[in-house]
């Protein structure tokens, strides 16, 4: 994975002393990669063993290690210097294409790294048991839930996507089938998604979570979590987009995956559902 898309997307976890570290890394670019740890510690204010524990944070077993990947990632985005920055207002097409490409790139690495294949084999066990699935979320995330009750609708999952919270709760409420929620939220505190699912733990549901973070409250209620990284902590929208793509990405491994373990009937009814919408179209 990229270096210095990590360091940018850990930055607001960082300390103080670390996000002068990483401060420095982002002003100085190549050139520290021909300093020492006791020229680079003195240029910054602090220590050699600050350095090395920025390393290991990032996952490196030391500062050289550190130096190796970051020169790595220069070596790779020769031509684009500021690849890793933000956009800005005087980007060229050239330039925004690239940055996009180095964050979907990142995006997928990073997702893949952190999704757990247990966790996708136990939600498609799961998917395949209910006879109702109920999904939510909000903002972008319901854009997700939305492709979720389109794509596992048409392989005959009996799937309800509906945005109202009180007629939600009301439907789910009277729903005599197995049921499951897929609780969508990037960060899994989103009030609504938190206040659906508290709804759902009392019925004793079970929940699947779409959320990049165990450790949050949706993460915590939930029964098997898929983990979406974005791998971008960013002000502005890249990081919104980067976000959604994540979380697609993540459905569209739970759907292939479910229909790679149900292939013959779900590619009976895709082909079925295919028919009756060019018999639409035809009209």
């Amino acid at each position: 994975m990229d270096t210095l898309l990590i360091i940018r997307q850990n930055y607001s976890n960082f300390t103080t002393v670390e996000k002068k570290i990483a401060d420095y890394i982002f002003e100085v670019g190549e050139k520290m990669l021909e300093k020492s740890a006791q020229e680079v510690a003195s240029e910054i204010g602090s220590s050699s063993a600050a350095l090395v524990r920025f390393s290991r944070k990032l996952g490196y077993d030391g500062f050289s290690q550190l130096k190796q990947k970051l020169s790595a990632s220069y070596a790779v985005h020769e031509d684009d210097e500021d690849y890793y920055k933000e956009v800005n207002d005087s980007e060229t097409p050239s330039s925004i294409k690239n940055k996009l490409k180095v964050r979907v790139n990142h995006m997928v690495e990073t997702t893949n790294a952190a999704l757990s294949d247990d966790e996708i084999m136990a939600a498609v066990a799961l998917i395949d048991e209910a006879e109702s699935i109920f999904v939510f979320g909000i903002g972008a995330s319901s854009m997700v839930a939305q492709d979720i009750f389109q794509k596992f609708s048409r392989i005959g999952k009996q799937v309800f996507f509906i945005q109202d919270a009180h007629l939600f709760v009301s439907s789910l409420s009277i729903s005599d089938r197995k049921t499951i929620f897929i609780g969508i939220s990037m960060k899994g505190e989103t009030k609504e998604v938190i206040e659906l699912a508290r709804v759902v733990r009392g019925m004793e549901i079970p929940i699947i979570a779409i959320t990049s973070r165990e450790e949050s409250t949706l993460g915590q209620m939930s029964d098997y979590i898929l983990h979406s990284v974005s791998g971008e902590d960013y002000q502005m929208r890249t990081a919104a987009t980067m976000s959604l793509m994540a979380q697609l990405y993540v459905v569209d491994i739970l759907f292939y995956m479910f229909v790679s373990e149900h292939f013959t009937e779900s590619y009976d009814k895709l082909e079925k559902t295919r028919d009756a919408i060019k018999l639409l179209e035809e009209k």
